[in-house]
């Protein structure tokens, strides 16, 4: 853990959250088609856009040096046209897409013991005690830079989200209050409410609620967690209007999903013939080792929060997961 991140003011944070929330309640229809109410969906359809290099992000729980080992990486030849590039430098020329699963609050099995130290401050009613703020500042340190990625590259950077993209802890609209190594949901609520105020929160909050949920393109599909049944295009581009769908894209356990939901899901967005070769991506639920399969080996789970992979998949061609799935880790 890096110790050295400082919290962003208040003015900084809201006035980033409101801008970013802006591009993404104004993303084009031609990848972001509308739901039924004229809002932005919830599905990312890139299946007919122009092809580029994808890079699949799986959650990074406060985890800045991993966002910024990935810009800095250079993937292996041929991922993209320009083998001397690195992944900043494509966003910046324009030929390459990210999607990042979500999860990008809440450190992990690494901030354990910092949750501990945290928890018994906030059990002694210290709710910005100093291990907490080590904690949000690192939090809050990688979603402003998720944020500022966001903003620069608007049709290229992409964050869905997961079920820790709930600031006020909410048990609502499909998201549930978190809990973990300790209450760290609550303890993050009270502490932006303590230290940053409604009006940030408030902010925040309305970022969070126009994070995309899904993404589509022609050799895979994306969602925070293994989908709990199949869903259609319909179904994914109006899921925030269905609580249950949300919950069913970023609260499924490992055993909890319907057998097939993710063949039958890639079948209804892709067409039979792109799905039988696609893949299906997510994190939620840690893994040991590169990734794991489910599904018959139709979804690949990508969260081991150990490593720092990320998942390299190119135009055209089958995704391999023994050879694709790579480390950005220095």
């Amino acid at each position: 853990m890096n110790d050295t991140y400082e919290l962003p003011s208040a003015e900084a944070l809201c006035l980033l959250a409101e801008k970013t929330a802006a591009v993404l309640g104004s993303e084009s229809s031609t990848y972001r088609p509308c739901r039924s109410d004229g809002a932005a969906g919830s599905l990312l359809d890139f299946v007919s856009a122009v092809p580029l290099p994808l890079i699949v992000v799986p959650d990074l729980h406060a985890r800045v040096y991993f966002l910024e080992h990935l810009l800095s990486f250079t993937p292996p030849q041929g991922f993209f046209p320009d083998n001397t590039l690195t992944v900043l430098q494509a966003l910046e020329k324009g030929c390459v897409r990210i999607v990042c699963v979500g999860d990008g609050l809440h450190s992990e099995h690494r901030g354990a013991q910092r949750w501990s130290l945290a928890w018994r401050d906030f059990s002694e009613n210290v709710i910005d005690g100093t291990p907490m703020r080590q904690e949000m500042a690192e939090g809050l340190t990688l979603m402003t830079r998720i944020m500022d990625c966001k903003c620069r590259f608007p049709t290229l950077f992409h964050y869905l989200r997961g079920n820790h993209e709930n600031i006020r802890n909410e048990e609502k609209n499909g998201f549930f209050p978190f809990y973990k190594y300790a209450a760290e949901g609550m303890m993050a609520a009270r502490f932006m409410e303590k230290v940053y105020g409604k009006q940030v929160v408030s902010a925040y909050a309305r970022f969070e609620g126009l994070l995309p949920l899904a993404a589509a393109f022609p050799e895979c599909m994306i969602t925070h967690a293994e989908p709990a049944g199949s869903y259609t295009r319909d179904m994914l581009i109006n899921a925030y209007l269905f609580p249950a769908s949300v919950t069913g894209l970023v609260w499924t356990a490992n055993g909890e999903a319907a057998d097939g939901s993710v063949q039958r899901t890639l079948e209804n967005v892709l067409g039979k013939e792109k799905a039988d070769k696609a893949v299906y991506f997510g994190g939620h639920r840690p893994v040991t080792g590169t990734y794991g399969l489910r599904q018959k080996g139709k979804f690949i789970q990508l969260h081991n929060p150990e490593e720092e992979h990320v998942a390299l998949v190119e135009p055209g061609k089958c995704f391999n997961p023994d050879t694709d799935i790579v480390s950005v880790g220095i």
